[in-house]
C-alpha cells in the first residue's frame, strides 16, 4: 500500500514508469510548515466486513494484508503464525488525535506502539508471536531479519513480516523543525540534493522456511544483519561504521562475496550527508565491484516511508529479479561525484539481478542490511 497505488502491481508499475507519488498533503493542515508535501496515500479502499479499523497505521496495514492474502495462502496452524512489523511511529497519529482539543483520551489506547501489529494479527487469525520492531527507518529490514530468525529456530512455520508508517502532523512538524525536508524535489545522490520528503506506506511479505516445494515465491532472504553506531540522535555516523558492519555481516551470513552481488537498493534519502556516507560504505564493502553494480533509490518516487521503506525496497529487489528490470532513481539527473556509483538514471535498466543487497539507516544510529535472491524464472 503506497502512494503509487493500492496493491503490488500498482507499486511496481509506478516505479518502472517513473510515476511521482509526491504531492501536497491534504489530510491535515500544513500551512504553518516550511514544507507541506509528501508521499500521501489519497484514498484507501473500504475493507470488507470491517466497521472500525482503528488508526491510520492500522488501516494501511489491513489494506496491505488484503492484497497479500489475494496472492498467498497462510498454510499453518494459527499458533505457528507470527507477525513481525517494523515501524518508526506506531499508532502515533491516534495519540495525536486523542489528546487534541475535543479528542477522547481513552482512544489513546489505540496509539500503543504495538496496537497496529496486534490488529493485523487479529485480522489474520495469527496466534503466534506478535512483535513490533522500533529501529527507526531501518525497522522494516530488521523485522524481516527477525522473521527469518524465528523460522530458523523452528519457533513458527509462517511469518507475516514487513513495515508501516503513516503521515501525521506530529512527524511532519518534527522533520520540519530539523530542517531535513526539502522544498524542492527529492534527488537521491544528485549533486543538487537538498533533503528528503516523508511518505506513508505499508508493505508485507509472507515468509516460510525454504522446503523446496512448489508454489508462488518471490525469492529468498539469504542473509541479514543489524548494527548500531549511536553516534548522534538524528545524523548518521560520519564514517558509516554501523552500516559497514551490517553490510559485511549480512554478506557473510548469506555466504556471498561482492562478486556475487548484482544490484544494490540503497537507502538513498536525498540528504547531503546520508547519501555521501552510504556511497562511501558501499565502495568500501564492495570494492572494485561498487562501480559496476546498478544502484537505485525509490525514495524519489515515494518519499521516505520510514518503517515501511526497507520492506518496500526488499520487495522491489525481488520484483526486479522476476521482471528483469531495475527501476531508475526518480529525481537523480546529475550524479554527485562524491557518490560515485553505477546509478540507474533516467529510465529503468534491463537486467535480471540474481542477488541483491538492500541497505537501511535510521535515527539513533540504527543500521540494517539484507541480502536477497530472486526466485528462478
Amino acid at each position: 500500500m503506497t502512494p503509487l497505488g493500492a496493491d503490488l502491481d500498482a507499486f511496481w508499475s509506478g516505479l518502472v514508469t517513473g510515476t511521482d507519488g509526491i504531492s501536497m498533503i491534504e489530510r491535515f493542515p500544513v500551512d504553518d510548515l516550511r514544507v507541506g508535501r509528501g508521499g500521501e496515500i489519497k484514498k484507501l479502499r473500504p475493507l470488507p466486513h470491517t466497521r472500525h479499523t482503528g488508526c491510520r497505521a492500522t488501516q494501511l496495514l489491513l489494506a496491505a494484508a488484503q492484497d497479500l492474502l489475494a496472492r498467498a495462502v497462510i498454510s499453518a496452524v494459527p499458533e505457528r503464525v507470527a507477525v513481525v512489523l517494523g515501524t518508526a511511529l506506531g499508532g502515533v497519529e491516534q495519540l495525536e488525535r486523542a489528546l487534541a482539543r475535543g479528542g477522547r483520551p481513552r482512544h489513546a489506547v489505540g496509539a500503543l506502539y504495538d496496537s497496529p501489529a496486534h490488529a493485523l494479527a487479529h485480522r489474520l487469525g495469527a496466534r503466534g508471536p506478535v512483535l513490533t520492531v522500533g529501529t527507526a527507518c531501518a525497522a522494516g529490514a530488521t523485522a524481516l531479519g527477525i522473521g527469518a530468525d524465528l523460522l530458523r529456530a523452528d519457533a513458527v512455520d509462517v511469518v507475516i513480516a514487513g513495515g508501516y508508517d503513516g503521515l501525521c502532523r506530529f512527524v511532519m512538524r518534527g522533520f520540519d523543525a530539523l530542517r531535513s525536508l526539502t522544498r524542492e524535489r527529492v534527488r537521491p545522490f544528485d549533486r543538487r540534493r537538498s533533503g528528503l520528503l516523508l511518505g506513508e506506506a505499508a508493505a508485507l511479505v509472507l515468509m516460510t522456511r525454504d522446503d523446496g516445494k512448489g508454489g508462488p515465491k518471490l525469492g529468498r532472504l539469504l542473509g541479514h544483519a543489524s548494527a548500531s553506531d549511536g553516534s548522534h540522535i538524528a545524523a548518521p555516523d560520519p564514517n558509516g561504521r554501523g552500516l559497514e558492519f551490517a553490510v559485511r555481516a549480512a554478506l557473510d551470513e548469506a555466504a556471498v562475496t561482492p562478486a556475487d552481488v548484482d544490484f544494490v537498493s540503497a537507502h538513498g534519502t536525498g540528504t547531503p550527508l546520508n547519501d555521501r556516507i552510504e556511497a562511501e560504505v558501499l565502495r568500501r564493502t564492495l570494492g572494485r565491484r561498487a562501480s559496476a553494480i546498478p544502484v537505485n533509490s525509490i525514495k524519489g518516487a515515494l518519499g521516505h516511508s520510514m518503517g515501511a521503506a526497507a520492506a518496500l525496497e526488499a520487495i522491489m529487489c525481488l520484483l526486479a529479479s522476476r521482471e528483469g528490470v531495475v527501476p531508475h532513481t526518480l529525481g537523480l539527473e546529475e550524479p554527485d561525484p562524491a557518490c560515485d556509483l553505477d546509478h540507474v538514471v533516467g529510465s529503468p535498466r534491463a537486467t535480471r539481478p540474481r542477488v541483491s543487497l538492500s541497505t537501511s539507516l535510521g535515527f539513533g544510529g540504527c543500521n540494517a542490511a539484507l541480502v536477497l535472491e530472486g526466485a528462478e524464472t
